[in-house]
């Protein structure tokens, strides 16, 4: 079990970098729960501090941008792509991705385009702890040769 500056150190490791804190977690030696466990908070807390952050700076961002001249939507490629990806899968595509896609993009996108949603916080956590056992259990097969 690593020490309490190690610990928060992996915490914020998870919320950076979530596809490969697990692998270098396991890699280094610590143990499959201790992963999981400090991989799940790390990423809860930064689910927590960039969704409520993501809330309030569109909400900021919208005040300021209302006093100006505003010329209409800007549609970007990036912009269609996330359009037609949220049109086809919702919300549960945004979850299943979520992993893939990083702690702060995947709260920030949440906060910007399910901002109605309440359980949205909760269910974001929970796909990011499923993610960490996922991610965390191939790891652990590869580093003890089940493959």
């Amino acid at each position: 079990m690593p020490g309490p500056l190690e610990t928060i150190l992996w915490m914020l490791a998870a919320i950076a970098k979530f596809v490969v804190t697990p692998s270098i977690m396991i890699g280094r030696g610590i143990g499959w729960l201790p992963t999981v466990l400090i991989c799940s908070v790390g990423s809860a807390f930064g689910v927590l501090l960039f969704f409520y952050f993501g809330k309030w700076l569109f909400k900021k961002w919208s005040e300021w941008r209302g006093q100006k001249n505003s010329k209409g939507p800007v549609f970007t490629p990036g912009r269609r792509r996330w359009v037609r990806f949220r049109r086809r899968f919702g919300l549960w595509g945004l979850l299943v991705v979520s992993g893939l896609i990083s702690v702060p993009i995947s709260s920030v996108l949440a906060s910007k385009y399910h901002i109605k949603d309440s359980r949205m916080p909760a269910l974001l956590i929970l796909a990011f702890v499923i993610w960490t056992v996922v991610l965390t259990s191939l790891s652990w097969l590869v580093a003890n040769d089940f493959f």
